[in-house]
């Protein structure tokens, strides 16, 4: 059976591999996410900050959590591939 990734649910998957506690893209996220709803309940925040913070989330969401992975401690790059010509001679 192939894997399937989910299109809805792409930010909550780390492309290094690395749990989803410990990526810091997925920690922004999830942050952002979670100060909406926290905001969301207290009732002497305005609409146009809540609508700010949507927004945020929708932008963060669209870009992915790639965008941030070159910066990332987590992400090893793979070292290039020698060819063999190149190692033989």
């Amino acid at each position: 059976m192939v894997k399937r990734i989910n299109k809805k649910k792409i930010v909550s998957i780390c492309p290094s591999r690395v749990s989803r506690s410990v990526c810091p893209s997925i920690k922004k996220t999830r942050r952002i996410r979670q100060d909406l709803f926290r905001l969301q309940r207290d009732p002497s925040i305005t609409e146009k900050t809540i609508d700010k913070m949507r927004l945020k989330l929708k932008q963060k969401k669209n870009q992915g959590i790639a965008v941030d992975c070159e910066g990332c401690k987590y992400n090893v790059v793979q070292g290039e591939a020698v060819p063999v010509s190149a190692a033989t001679a």
